[in-house]
């Protein structure tokens, strides 16, 4: 009996209060709350606190981000999975809305561009002395460890990754950027620091539609370069090959800036950068060919350093004018450019075998010491 009388509170949940005429049972000591709830660590939680936060607040691609990156160091975590999962499924939604509203919207159609330089009018930016290109060095690379090179220069591409319906993979774009217009792809997102350039094309081999967005995600531009697809004397023009795709793009003082090309080594008529008012998509001017082949350009205070090169011919890092688009200096390179970034007075530039870096040297002005 007396264990029974011992035992009974306990049984009923009543707690550890003694028990007349008995010594009462040691009470237990009350369980510590899990200072890392599903076994988080202290960065993990943050990532989780801040993914909660980010999923309410309808950031669905900033919620999976966080939600992936707990999943990268414990992928056994059932509720950090159930998370991801909850996100990825609210991120599709989001785009296909985003894309049924985008299906509507009526591109403004550019007019088919000369195929030579051509300034219609020159851009009011002060004019300077262009950089000369000083070959600092050129490192042979293995064409396979781009991502070294990336991560051993500290750069990365400026781009989301866009989604691919084919593999089932939502990319990471905001849910608020359509992934398709109508028929055709987003093949392309660049996140310029104060605009995102969105392209758009039948395939991931190119683009057509550029729409442009500025910080606040509004569309400020939606431009349809059927034209500058087929040079008049290309060759073998029924071939979708030597079609002109938009390669890169950027924003600056209410200009853009686009480069088209295509790899058909039979054709010289590609490799263009033209000047464009962003909003009207009016022509300001459009370069010689055989300027920019490569993935990327960069706008250098009132000049362009693009690069062209191809497998069948030499290849360069040219200077143009920002105001004309005159080519205006230039560089050998070992083989054809892949990217181009400017750090500081440095401009590195990423070709099929070589590294180069070149000094950004300004001249000094005339009669200066």
């Amino acid at each position: 009996m007396p264990c029974v009388r011992l035992l009974l509170p306990l049984l009923l949940g009543l707690g550890c209060r003694p028990v007349t005429g008995a010594s009462p049972p040691p009470c237990p000591r009350a369980t510590e709350p899990d200072p890392t709830p599903d076994g988080l660590a202290g960065p993990e939680q943050q990532r989780r606190a801040r993914g909660l936060a980010a999923l309410d607040a309808g950031h669905f691609d900033l919620a999976r981000a966080e939600f992936a990156a707990i999943l990268a160091v414990t992928p056994g975590n059932l509720a950090a999975r159930t998370l991801f999962d909850a996100a990825t499924r609210a991120l599709i939604a989001a785009q296909e809305r985003a894309a049924t509203s985008f299906a509507t919207a009526t591109p403004i159609v550019v007019a088919a561009p000369p195929w030579r330089h051509t300034v219609v009018r020159a851009l009011a930016i002060a004019a300077t002395s262009p950089p000369e290109l000083v070959s600092l060095s050129a490192r042979p690379n293995t064409g396979t460890d781009e991502a070294e090179w990336f991560r051993r220069h500290g750069l990365r591409l400026p781009e989301y990754e866009v989604p691919n319906p084919m593999r089932g993979l939502p990319g990471n774009l905001p849910p608020a950027i359509a992934p398709s217009f109508g028929a055709y792809l987003l093949v392309q997102a660049i996140a310029h620091r104060d605009h995102t350039i969105l392209i758009y094309g039948p395939s991931y081999s190119g683009g057509r539609f550029v729409a442009v967005l500025d910080a606040h995600g509004q569309r400020i531009a939606f431009l349809d370069f059927d034209a500058h697809r087929q040079a008049p004397a290309a060759p073998a023009a029924e071939s979708t090959a030597v079609e002109q795709h938009v390669i890169w793009a950027e924003v600056a003082e209410g200009v853009l800036y686009i480069s088209h090309g295509h790899d058909d080594p039979r054709d010289d008529m590609t490799g263009y950068i033209s000047a464009l008012d962003v909003t009207s998509g009016a022509l300001r001017w459009r370069s010689d060919p055989g300027v920019a082949s490569a993935a990327t350009f960069a706008i250098h205070g009132g000049h362009i350093l693009a690069g062209h090169g191809s497998a069948a011919g030499p290849a360069r890092v040219f200077v143009l004018d920002r105001r004309t688009g005159t080519v205006v200096g230039q560089a050998r390179l070992a083989s054809a450019p892949e990217y181009l970034f400017v750090q500081g007075d440095r401009l590195l530039v990423r070709s099929h075998t070589t590294d180069h870096v070149f000094e950004l040297r300004q001249k000094r002005a005339r009669g200066g010491r």
